[in-house]
């Protein structure tokens, strides 16, 4: 039996007006509401046109999801995997499709934008923030495009999904001081990047807070060459340190383990602490402690406030920040107990 407009308003409790409105895009309906009725006129299979989710935007029905990295590097490790995972599970769920894009170089994302921006096949972006400028965001708010960052931004202020950087990394640190450890450093990235300044915040306050006035911390770039070089150099320049937080994990996470095992430092011994987790790091020896971010969760989170700012338009910027969990293991000595006499 085909369904009509006034059978989905009864069934979804609201005015036949409530459901042309929802079909035809307008605005002044609920999220909660635009939802309802959109989610049984998917499942009832009930069609106006060609696709109900296109009819209540207008538009293409699919979101884009720019990853501002080449393919190699995008997919090389877990992290903007398990973030696409998310990002497509709920996705799907809501009823679009979805596109994925990298770009040809690390933060080149003009002329992928120029593209989007010509052809109109994406509704909506959720972008990864870390190395984009506001010139190049700037042109996706003037064409009036929706889209939200993965990441803050220092120059841009926009809606956002992070995770919470400063708390996460505090948690760490307190938990490698209450193992013990009183010479801590600290190896992070660029410090140009917010998430980076935020978790060498978490650090410096934590060993402030636990009245530690010995510290130790580089920032390096994000390549295997310049992560040992700066190591090495922090190593050498203090020598007294007796455990060390990783601010990253993948590659960055690797070369430090390379320049920690070449210098002949035994973990726990030498404690070990890392801003990033992996299934691989509860087989290791010792297992590694660390700090679990919730990647998938992340890109559910990412497309949920990418439709409230489709069909709310929301005037203030939106931050979503979630919490990380300190996966406790072995690095810092844990199963030695306190590591003070």
């Amino acid at each position: 039996m085909k369904l009509n407009i006034k059978q989905i308003a009864e069934m979804a409790q609201v005015s036949k007006g409530t459901v042309s409105k929802v079909l035809n895009g307008h605005k002044g309906i609920s999220l909660a509401t635009r939802e309802r009725v959109l989610t049984l006129v998917e499942k009832l299979d009930y069609h106006r046109d060609a696709s109900a989710r296109a009819l209540a935007l207008q538009r293409t029905g699919a979101l884009g999801f720019l990853i501002p990295h080449d393919a190699e590097t995008s997919f090389a490790g877990q992290y903007w995997s398990s973030i696409l995972a998310g990002i497509s599970h709920q996705a799907t769920a809501a009823g679009y499709n979805l596109m994925v894009i990298t770009t040809p170089r690390d933060g080149s994302i003009q002329g992928v934008v120029n593209q989007l921006l010509k052809r109109s096949t994406v509704d909506g972006l959720i972008i990864g923030g870390e190395l984009l400028d506001k010139q190049d965001l700037s042109s996706l708010i003037v064409h009036k495009v929706p889209f939200v960052l993965l990441g803050q931004q220092t120059q841009f202020s926009h809606h956002v999904v992070d995770v919470e950087n400063h708390l996460g990394t505090s948690q760490l640190v307190h938990h490698m001081i209450d193992q013990g450890y009183r010479h801590i450093g600290a190896l992070l990235g660029p410090a140009r990047y917010p998430y980076v300044s935020e978790r060498s915040r978490g650090y410096q306050d934590t060993l402030a807070q636990r009245g530690l006035e010995w510290t130790a911390q580089a920032n390096t770039e994000y390549t295997s060459a310049d992560i040992r070089k700066t190591l090495n150099e922090l190593l050498d320049r203090r020598p007294g340190m007796d455990a060390l937080f990783l601010a990253s994990g993948g590659d960055f996470m690797f070369d430090a383990f390379h320049v920690l095992r070449d210098r002949g430092y035994q973990t726990p011994e030498f404690g070990l602490g890392v801003f990033d987790d992996y299934s691989f790091l509860d087989v290791m020896t010792p297992r590694i402690t660390a700090v679990s971010q919730p990647l998938a969760k992340i890109g559910e989170a990412a497309v949920d406030l990418l439709l409230k700012v489709m069909l709310e338009s929301p005037a203030s910027a939106q931050l979503i920040e979630l919490p990380t969990k300190l996966v406790i293991r072995e690095s810092c000595g844990e199963k030695l107990g306190n590591r003070l006499p």
